[in-house]
């Protein structure tokens, strides 16, 4: 499999950068003009051009442009998310089977483990990842937590699908992840859990909780997902920029 489009992007335009095609202080093209070039859309620009932005090599201001910053990127360490695919580690390749979809009342334990707060309603939607290759193999099991409203904008989305639940929330509504909170933890795998995983309950594994947040700072969903331990490994990479 390629990097991604807007990783190839990126590296294509710290090329152009570095060979002094834009000067410092000197502003890019528009983002619209950007994408037309490179046959984006503007999301995978913006994903481009935030790798860039984390180098150093250019500032973003509203109103005014993209303006370059140095010709070189800053020499640092980063542990950066370039997209919430990368984030979860097998993107949109998995297919996604929902098992249920019901309205809850967020409890104080589930509170506590979410972030959520309690007494709030939440739909949840509980669903397994399986292989696209292996179809009776099941990478993740997890419940994911959604407002009403939000929730019900993806309902008829979310059947047998690739892509993730905050970019269908993006394409219904406009509310788009700004950020993305994730804690890792080992666990003992619940019974539900272990049952489609292929796992005897209690097996060792490891829960991801993700925590996404739009622009205003919101919390607007929240996924709990659970692995097989002997059978996922998550690989953090810190480049040199």
């Amino acid at each position: 499999m390629g990097e991604p489009r807007y990783v190839v992007i990126a590296g294509d335009l710290m090329k152009k950068i570095a060979a002094g095609k834009w000067p410092v202080g000197e502003l890019l093209p528009t983002e619209p003009e950007l994408a037309a070039e490179y046959g984006v859309s503007r999301e995978t620009l913006r994903r481009a051009l935030k790798r860039l932005e984390l180098g150093g090599l250019i500032s973003r201001h509203p109103g005014t442009g993209t303006r370059v910053e140095r010709l070189e990127p800053v020499a640092a360490f980063t542990a950066q998310l370039g997209s919430v695919e990368e984030l979860t580690q097998y993107g949109e390749a998995a297919v996604r089977s929902v098992l249920s979809v019901e309205s809850v009342t967020v409890d104080a334990a589930l509170a506590e483990v979410t972030g959520l707060a309690e007494g709030s309603r939440q739909v949840c939607v509980t669903s397994v990842r399986r292989d696209p290759d292996r179809s009776d193999e099941v990478v993740s099991w997890a419940r994911v937590y959604l407002g009403p409203e939000d929730a019900k904008a993806v309902a008829g989305d979310l059947e047998e699908g690739r892509q993730l639940i905050a970019d269908l929330v993006e394409a219904r509504t406009g509310r788009a992840v700004e950020r993305v909170v994730q804690q890792v933890r080992a666990v003992s795998v619940s019974a539900e859990a272990a049952a489609h995983l292929g796992l005897e309950p209690g097996s060792p594994g490891l829960e991801f909780v993700r925590r996404y947040y739009d622009a205003s700072g919101a919390l607007f969903e929240v996924t709990v997902s659970t692995h097989a331990g002997d059978r996922f490994v998550y690989e953090t990479v810190l480049q040199r920029r």
